[in-house]
């Protein structure tokens, strides 16, 4: 019979191979997630990754499996596949996928069509007009049909649209093949690739270790896929100047890394992300600011006039503005930007508030994430609003 490896959701087997055509889904799990227990179908405990659905959906989107990433593969029909086309649209096969339960199937054979809360009998008539039986693999209900013409990762994505799967564990086993001798059990790793990566770039070396902690405390499950510029020896790119310099390098070495650069929501981040935008991007590389907050709108600030509550979006919100800060917090107007014709503000006593954060070894109660789980939601926003890859 041979080895397998594959990837599961619960019981639904999402993809196999035999042998040494190993199937490899490192980039879906963390080091964690590598477990031995028994999985669906078997009698005896094995190593193997297992992360809930919904903990996998965000990096699926991350490596660009997300819901256009389905529609554009829906569209091209799938060229190992020996039959025609399903007759559906994409919008109707992910009415019917959002109402599958994936827990539900039994994986077993028939050769009619019966009652099911998997897929409704008329879809499921219709798909046995075109299907031979022998090709049903899934609780001879034809769910594999309709995901033939997607790779198994954007399967996993559009099976999350169900609320009722997220909960269900994907499980990538290969113990079946590393016993066999296919492998050694030292190729079978967790982790992303380079190519999986994003580059975060920011104005200063503050703003990449703020966003660095951010990531691993309140984002750790996705954590790994972001990495910044190595500070070991000074930060190289400190103020905007520096920042359209290297982008414009960027730019003529075409580069081929996901790359993001993080302007702050201030007259000088706002003007160098202009500049930037400017220039001939390509798809891999984009532009950002620190994203407006309500809360921003009416800020202390003190300058020539005196102190007075105005809006800083655009003007001297920094990265240290969206962490926890007291109601006395106050922005100072500076420079005045002509390009722009706005002053350009900076957060007074912005050291301690940074100093506070990362003084943070975990999750604390009673500070307040809202702000910069806003700039981690925005970042992340932005990376998988890429164009396919």
């Amino acid at each position: 019979m041979g080895s397998f490896s594959g990837l599961m959701l619960g019981p639904l087997t999402v993809t196999e191979s035999k042998n040494e055509f190993i199937s490899n889904h490192s980039e879906l799990f963390l080091a964690e997630d590598l477990v031995v227990s028994t999985i669906y179908g078997q009698k005896k405990p094995e190593e193997h990754y297992e992360r809930p659905l919904r903990q996998v959906v965000k990096r699926l989107e991350l490596m660009g499996f997300t819901l256009a990433r389905a529609r554009a593969e829906y569209a091209r029909p799938n060229p190992y596949s020996f039959v025609e086309p399903l007759p559906l649209s994409f919008n109707e096969v992910m009415a019917v996928l959002r109402t599958v339960n994936v827990a539900d199937i039994r994986n077993e054979h028939s050769e009619l069509p019966e009652n099911s809360e998997i897929i409704p009998m008329d879809v499921q008539r219709m798909l046995r007009e075109i299907r031979p039986p022998s090709r049903f693999d899934a609780d001879n209900k034809d769910l594999l049909t309709l995901l033939e013409n997607f790779r198994p990762e954007t399967a996993l994505r559009v099976l999350a649209e169900n609320p009722s799967n997220l909960d269900l564990p994907v499980v990538w086993f290969f113990d079946d093949v590393v016993k066999g001798g296919w492998t050694a059990r030292e190729n079978i790793q967790h982790g992303i690739s380079e190519h999986a990566e994003y580059l975060l770039v920011t104005e200063g070396s503050s703003d990449a270790k703020i966003l660095r902690r951010a990531f691993d405390v309140l984002r750790p499950e996705i954590s790994d896929f972001f990495r910044f510029v190595d500070m070991a020896d000074g930060y190289p790119f400190s103020g905007t100047g520096n920042l359209l310099n290297f982008a414009k390098g960027l730019v003529s070495i075409r580069i081929q890394n996901n790359v993001v650069f993080v302007f702050d929501n201030d007259a000088e981040g706002v003007g160098c992300m202009k500049k930037c935008k400017a220039l001939s991007l390509p798809h891999n590389l984009k532009m950002m600011k620190l994203p407006d907050i309500k809360e921003f709108e009416k800020f202390r600030t003190i300058g020539p006039e005196g102190e007075q509550l105005a809006n800083i979006n655009g003007r001297g919100a920094a990265i240290e503005c969206y962490l926890d800060l007291p109601s006395d917090a106050t922005v100072r107007w500076s420079s005045y930007n002509e390009a722009l014709q706005i002053y350009q503000g900076a957060l007074m006593e912005k050291d301690q508030y940074k100093r506070e954060f990362l003084d943070l070894e975990s999750r604390a109660e009673g500070y307040n994430y809202g702000k910069i789980s806003r700039v981690l939601d925005e970042i992340i926003a932005v990376c998988t609003d890429a164009e396919l890859r």
